[in-house]
């Protein structure tokens, strides 16, 4: 007696959930190479062209710099002298024809808004300088496997420039996120201006007093937590996720109004994309132009 149709479709449905369980190896089959796509598929052109790759070949002079553990979980690192006055003062010219007024993002939309953010900035054109501090950020996390520098930017703060509290970070997954921020000081004539951190832990050892403010001179009154003093060449790094791919919520921080002169920073955000091999795409979207 041939099979119902209630039973056949019981039968396809059973089968399927074994074929999934297996581990769906028709895909592999019909991916190229015999394997799946990478995860950094999932990411759009735009981030995909925001992630700068080293090039092959690329000779930097050696740099030395003194670091700091301020805390290890996250983990915060005050690095002194992470750039030089040559090149702090190389990115200064390099960024003086390019400045714009900074814009944040609200829901998906960009605009301008100097009550939360008031600076400029500019994307740095990536000669070998410039190539090579992206190289140092790399070194310093200990090239870690699917790290990538985004494109690196300037911020120009003058009297009365700031920005509001804010995470750098926004969505994240454990696959993909930025993980990581440094805020480098390239220019700091000014007064005003630290990098606050309102849920850190204020240091007892006195030592510290040398990189935040510890209650004198320019400290702004009634702030929480640890405020890092702007000082040219040197860096203050931090983590924004955790493993699983959680914000940690001790990296809200805020540029602190410029009370007089100007700053001028330089971040660099790392984004970390599990799988993302930015040949194996190369590799792609030669064989579709072909």
């Amino acid at each position: 007696m041939p099979p119902s149709l209630g039973s056949l479709v019981q039968y396809s449905i059973l089968g399927l959930v074994a074929y999934i369980l297996a581990g769906a190896p028709l895909l592999d089959i019909l991916s190229p190479h015999g394997k799946p796509k990478s995860e950094a598929q999932i990411l759009s052109k735009d981030k995909l062209e925001n992630l700068v790759i080293p090039e092959k070949g690329l000779i930097c002079p050696e740099h030395g710099y003194k670091v700091f553990v301020f805390q290890r979980d996250p983990l915060v690192v005050y690095i002194e002298g992470f750039l030089s006055a040559e090149e702090s003062e190389h990115i200064v010219r390099m960024s003086e024809s390019k400045f714009r007024p900074s814009t944040v993002w609200t829901e998906g939309v960009e605009h301008f808004n100097p009550e939360v953010r008031n600076s400029e900035k500019a994307q740095l054109d990536r000669d070998t300088i410039v190539q090579c501090i992206e190289n140092r950020a790399l070194q310093f996390q200990g090239w870690r496997p699917h790290l990538f520098i985004e494109k690196l930017w300037s911020q120009r703060y003058v009297t009365g420039g700031h920005y509001r509290h804010h995470y750098d970070w926004s969505t994240s997954t454990p696959s993909s996120g930025r993980v990581s921020s440094f805020m480098v000081y390239l220019e700091a004539n000014c007064t005003g201006g630290g990098t606050n951190f309102p849920r850190l832990r204020k240091p007892e050892e006195k030592s510290w007093c040398k990189f935040v403010e510890c209650g004198e001179g320019e400290r702004e009154e009634g702030l929480e937590g640890v405020t890092f003093k702007p000082v040219k060449g040197n860096a203050v790094f931090w983590e924004n996720l955790r493993p699983d791919g959680s914000g940690y919520d001790e990296s809200w921080h805020a540029g602190l109004p410029v009370r007089s002169g100007a700053k001028i920073g330089l971040n660099i955000w790392s984004w970390y994309q599990k799988g993302y091999a930015p040949e194996e795409v190369a590799e792609d979207v030669v064989k579709s132009a072909g």
